[in-house]
């Protein structure tokens, strides 16, 4: 991919699919915050407001340990 864009060359690579996926984060938990705000949340959405935040997380304090641990 580097070699059909010279701005995307410059990029650290996981530092923009870190970013990337944060953002996308940020739009799930957007997505719940207005349902709850608009609405009276179910327990289905509630469980799932959990879940997203258990699995997102998980992932942070993976990618938070000790290099080689």
């Amino acid at each position: 991919m580097r070699t059909f864009s010279r701005p995307l060359a410059r990029w650290d690579m996981l530092r923009a699919a870190s970013i990337t996926l944060a953002i996308a984060w940020l739009g799930v938990f957007a997505a719940l915050i207005y349902a709850f705000t608009t609405g009276t949340p179910e327990l289905s959405a509630v469980l799932g407001a959990i879940s997203a935040l258990a699995i997102a997380g998980a992932g942070f304090l993976y990618a938070w340990r000790e290099p080689g641990a």
